[in-house]
């Protein structure tokens, strides 16, 4: 070979060592063998096959499915690679580089685009890296062709060592690549990003999903502070901008709240967390996540508005129940006054003393009697006109709903919360906020009997069953219990063991029940507490579409 040829001929098998060793994919890499292969040795048929990482191809196994393989690739296109069992033998275990003569139906390429030549002469070499055979290199030649001189089968290998090398920084690039997808796509889902922050340049570098929060391009890197604030709600960049402020000053831990305004009016809620350290460069950074807090925090108001909602329908229940108890207790008298005031106006009638002035005093009493009078029958006539709304609801998952409620109570009062629910209980017919605000009421003064509990547990344990065609739903607390002698009068208007309660809430809950067909009652504890239960009917009588 001439001094100029081979010169030429070294700088290919350079370019080709290079190209394979730039590949940071399993298909990049096999792609690019098998091309520089098929190119330098001047065959046309040719296939390359990469392993998991040496498991697969360390043992001895005519057939290579393609789905087990890491990548599989051939020319023309082939389904697979399978090596005769003695070929097999030779390249896997013993590692050989093995030139033979075949026939057709020992071609490895199965399924090929065209069919091979009858008569052909097969290249196999292993793909060996650290005593693992890590692949193949298949070639394939008519017969009558010189092709795979010894020359050939010296740069076969090279190219071959240079794929075995390259594999192994595919495979770091590969888990690094997967482990960044993990992370990316974990984000996504935890609607989470993390970033770091430079205290010196106010420049943010962050995570792709920091750029959905806040609605930035990810061209924009890094992130200018100007860029930054911008997307925060001008109502909350004063309060975030002295947080971080005190935490630059203190090197304490960062923690915000504060709202994100999109370009097309979208407002998210986020909370940001970090700490300091220092960056590659020597500056001080703030390192943390930011999490897109928008559906908790739509979760939490409508908890604080069903809370409030159960709220209000307690406060115009005892409104209704107190507005009752006036109408009972002053009409009466009211009327005493009104005739009283009548007659005085009678006998002042025949008397000639100051009759005008007695006249115009008797006169105040009775419109002042009866406006009182206008006022009450207003009010019996709203508290009459009151209606339930009726419908099927399921008891256990009303009962939950007013627990989830509840729950900071619970947490705040350290009470530990039990449930035994009877999850066959079919649906009844009551009206759903009225039996919540019963509930409601039975919880509150559950937590507050055990309010001065010592050296115990605190335990609400809230249960339901069936039993003789009714629904039963028990509370039951470890309080300080109820005395015998006011056990009855509990449940009756204007009294209460509270120093500011009014004696409405027991009452309410009673006539609520009693509205519905049902029983409320208490009992004692064997050994501490009290149970307060109700029964409702399973068939109600009651149409769903209400009850005056």
């Amino acid at each position: 070979m001439k001094l100029e040829d081979e010169a030429h001929e070294l700088e290919l098998i350079a370019k080709a060592l290079q190209i394979i060793s730039k590949e940071i994919s399993y298909q990049g890499l096999a792609k690019a063998l098998l091309r520089e292969a098929l190119s330098y040795c001047g065959v046309a048929r040719g296939g390359v096959l990469l392993s998991e990482g040496g498991e697969l191809l360390a043992k001895v196994d005519a057939s290579f499915p393609r789905e087990r393989a890491k990548f599989f690739t051939s020319y023309p296109a082939a389904r697979e690679i399978r090596l005769p069992a003695d070929l097999g033998e030779r390249v896997l275990n013993r590692r050989e580089t093995v030139i033979r003569h075949a026939t057709w139906e020992d071609s490895a390429l199965i399924d090929p685009a065209e069919p091979p030549p009858r008569n052909i002469t097969q290249l196999c070499l292993p793909l060996v890296h650290q005593e693992w055979t890590i692949g193949v290199l298949y070639l394939e030649a008519e017969r009558g062709e010189e092709i795979f001189t010894p020359r050939c089968v010296w740069v076969m290998s090279m190219l071959a060592s240079q794929a075995a090398v390259s594999f192994e920084s595919v495979s770091l690039f590969e888990a690094l690549r997967e482990t960044n997808m993990w992370m990316v796509k974990g984000q996504e889902i935890g609607r989470m990003g993390s970033y770091r922050w430079n205290t010196r340049t106010l420049l943010s570098r962050a995570s792709r999903e920091c750029y959905r929060i806040f609605d930035i391009d990810l061209e924009i890197n890094p992130v200018p502070f100007e860029v930054f604030k911008s997307c925060v709600h001008p109502d909350d960049f004063p309060a975030l901008e002295q947080a971080i402020a005190e935490a630059v000053s203190t090197k304490s831990p960062f923690s915000q709240e504060y709202r994100v305004v999109h370009r097309d009016g979208t407002i998210l809620s986020v909370a940001a967390v970090g700490q300091f350290d220092l960056g590659p460069s020597g500056d001080v950074e703030l390192e943390g996540i930011i999490t897109d807090i928008t559906e908790r925090k739509a979760a939490e108001q409508a908890l604080t508005d069903a809370r409030n909602e159960l709220a209000r329908a307690v406060r115009l229940a005892s409104l209704g129940e107190l507005a009752g108890s006036i109408i009972h207790e002053i009409n009466q008298p009211l009327t005493g006054i009104i005739m009283s005031a009548e007659a005085c106006l009678r006998w002042l009638a025949r008397d000639h003393v100051e009759p005008s002035e007695a006249r115009k005093s008797a006169v105040r009493v009775i419109e002042q009697g009866h406006r009182a009078s206008d006022v009450i029958t207003g009010l019996k006539s709203l508290v009459r006109n009151a209606q339930l709304n009726f419908t099927k609801i399921d008891i256990n998952d009303a009962v939950e709903k007013v627990l989830l409620l509840s729950k900071r109570e619970l947490e705040r009062a350290g009470v530990i919360l039990r449930i035994d629910f009877d999850r066959t209980l079919p649906n009844i017919a009551a009206d759903l906020v009225q039996i919540q605000q019963v509930v409601l009421n039975l919880v509150r003064n559950a937590i507050e009997a055990m309010a001065d509990v010592e050296g115990r547990s605190r335990i609400l344990t809230a249960s339901s069953k069936a039993a003789d065609g009714h629904v039963s739903v028990t509370i039951t607390d470890t309080g300080v219990g109820i005395n015998p002698a006011n056990r009855e009068r509990l449940f009756d208007a204007l009294y209460t063991t509270k120093e500011s309660g009014l004696g409405l809430g027991l009452s309410i809950c009673r006539k609520i029940v009693t509205v519905h067909g049902g029983r409320l009652w208490v009992e004692e504890n064997t050994t501490h507490g009290a149970t307060f239960a109700f029964v409702l009917p399973l068939c109600q009588s009651i149409q769903i579409s209400g009850r005056n």
